[in-house]
Order: structure tokens, then C-alpha cells, then sequence
């Protein structure tokens, strides 16, 4: 059985950081997504992970620290962008990806010389982070190329007797994956490879140049795989086409419409945080409900949804 341990409980919070620091893994609370933490030291702790979620080893991690100063522990080379960002944003859902340092397990990164490094924006486990004076990995807590967890008790419908313990800080604020910008080369123009919650434009503005933002790219990062964060439930698209008359069928839209069936419809909000907020919480209730087919109502194409069309477009048929 996997432990539950809550993490308003200063004792239990002190068990789950012995259990990374002396290599166990345990499923945490983040401001986005619950992850799978591992020691990022513990080369036995990372394997373990990619075991329990069969993850794909060549496929790379996230390494979350507690405090900037632990930058330099996990990457080298490090340009003055990633601390003026990290100022700004940090602790919350920015990864940077920056060049790895040498004393790092390529185990991490899929055997890339590149890393990816964030500080999340929840407290007690920052709190675990500084204590130890460690860094974990945190892939989401579900197996691979399932849907992403935002409670503890989404964790444990995929990994409950897999893993050590599962850390319940209730649910995630944000609810989708954090944003990637990758910093290795500060000489071109800076690209995000996988769009989150901080946008191009709040990029661009803080560092004071131009911030792309691709809608497909071929570098190896965490999320970019063709299917990712799927339900158990078929998600279609919905158009003029759609059979939505399908017993049992429900339509996700931002908000209700007059024209589609009022019982079928289930709203998820009206702007980008709302609907990131709702969104994975919403299809593991469906899931859990059986729920056959599941519509998608279009997303607006702009800047600000940019990440909730990634991750549909990667869940979707």
C-alpha cells in the first residue's frame, strides 16, 4: 500500500522529506501538476520513478529545486537571463532549460547535455526542498502518457501500490504543466518548447526582447510526444460533424451555449486560468464516471490559450 501523508502535518511533511532524501519516491503537491519526486542525486530513486510510471528513460525530467542558489548545482554556463527571469517568476510554473552540469546523471535528461530546472510555487514543498538541500525530478504522478493528476487521490487511481507515499497538499492552484523556455543559447532568439502558464508576452517583457513561441518543434523536452495527457474517455473535437447526440456523451465548452444540448454541456471558464484550472480535474471526474466521448469546443486561437490547445491537441483523436 502506498502511504498518504498530509502535508499541513509538520511531522508527516518531515517523513516525506527523509523518505526523497534517502531514496524513496513519493507523488507531491506543485502548483501545477502532482509529480513523482525522486532525489535527483539517487540514480536508484530516478529509475525507480520511470519504472513506476513506465516512462520511456530516453524521455527527460524536470528538476525542481528550493532556493536560486541551487542553480548552479545542476547547470553550468548559466546566462544572467535565467536569474533575471528566475527574480520574476519565480517560485511558480517557469521551467528553464539550460546546459547541464557535468556531475549531473544524464539519467535526468535522457541523455541530453541540456537540463531543465524549475522552482514550484508551493510551500511545503519548498519547504521539504530547503530542508533537505536537495532536488528532485517530478514527472507528473500518472503513468506515461496519461492524464496528469491535481489531487493526491488522482495519484493513487494510477500508482497506488507502486510508490512510497503520496504527499496530499490538496489541489493544485494552476492544474496544467508549467512553461519550458529554453536558455542555452542566449545569442538567438530565445523559444518556448512547451507552452504553460507564463506566455511569450510576459517573457518578452521582462527580458526585453523577442520571446517565440512555436506550435511544434523536434527538441526532446518533457510533454513533447505526439499523444500525451490522455483520459480514459474518447476526445473529439467538436464541429458541425460531431454526433453529439451519443448516449452519455458530454461537451466541454468555456462556457454554457444555447446552442448545444444544456444537459450534455459542462463549463469550464471563461479565461486561460480558469480552464487550466478546471480542466484535468474535470475529465479524471469524467473518467471516474465512465463517460464514453468527450467534445471539445474549439479554443480560441491566441497567445493566451496557446497551452490548452497544446495539451488538448495532444490528447485529443
Amino acid at each position: 500500500m502506498t502511504l498518504i501523508l498530509q502535508a499541513d502535518n509538520d511531522k508527516q511533511l518531515q517523513h516525506a522529506g527523509r523518505l526523497l532524501k534517502l531514496g524513496g519516491i513519493v507523488a507531491i503537491p506543485t502548483e501545477t501538476v502532482y509529480g513523482l519526486a525522486a532525489n535527483a542525486a539517487d540514480t536508484d530513486a530516478i529509475q525507480q520513478v520511470y519504472q513506476a510510471k513506465n516512462r520511456p528513460q530516453n524521455h527527460p525530467a524536470i528538476v525542481h529545486i528550493g532556493a536560486i542558489e541551487q542553480l548552479q548545482d545542476w547547470a553550468y554556463g548559466i546566462p544572467d537571463e535565467a536569474y533575471l527571469l528566475a527574480e520574476q517568476f519565480w517560485p511558480g510554473p517557469l521551467t528553464l532549460l539550460l546546459h547541464r552540469h557535468p556531475k549531473v546523471s544524464p539519467l535526468i535528461t535522457g541523455g541530453s547535455h541540456s537540463i531543465a530546472i524549475r522552482m514550484p510555487n508551493q510551500a511545503q514543498l519548498r519547504q521539504i526542498l530547503q530542508q533537505q538541500n536537495i532536488g528532485v525530478i517530478a514527472p507528473s504522478a500518472n503513468l506515461h502518457k496519461q492524464l496528469s493528476p491535481t489531487t493526491a487521490a488522482h495519484v493513487l487511481e494510477q500508482l497506488d501500490g507502486k510508490i512510497d507515499a503520496v504527499l496530499d497538499g490538496g489541489r493544485c492552484s494552476v492544474g496544467i504543466e508549467s512553461t519550458i523556455l529554453d536558455l542555452r543559447e542566449t545569442s538567438e532568439k530565445l523559444r518556448i518548447l512547451r507552452p504553460g502558464p507564463i506566455t511569450a508576452q510576459q517573457l518578452s517583457k521582462v527580458l526585453n526582447q523577442q520571446v517565440e513561441a512555436p506550435e511544434q518543434h523536434d527538441v526532446s523536452v518533457a510533454g513533447n510526444m505526439a499523444k500525451h495527457y490522455q483520459p480514459q474517455a474518447k476526445l473529439r473535437w467538436l464541429n458541425t460533424s460531431a454526433n453529439t447526440t451519443e448516449p452519455q456523451s458530454i461537451i466541454l465548452v468555456r462556457s454554457l451555449r444555447d446552442d448545444l444540448p444544456q444537459q450534455q454541456q459542462h463549463a469550464l471558464g471563461d479565461t486561460p486560468e480558469q480552464f487550466a484550472h478546471a480542466l484535468y480535474h474535470t475529465l479524471h471526474e469524467l473518467d471516474q464516471k465512465r463517460v464514453p466521448t468527450i467534445w471539445l469546443e474549439p479554443l480560441p486561437e491566441t497567445h493566451e490559450w496557446q497551452a490548452l490547445r497544446n495539451r488538448l491537441h495532444r490528447a485529443a483523436e
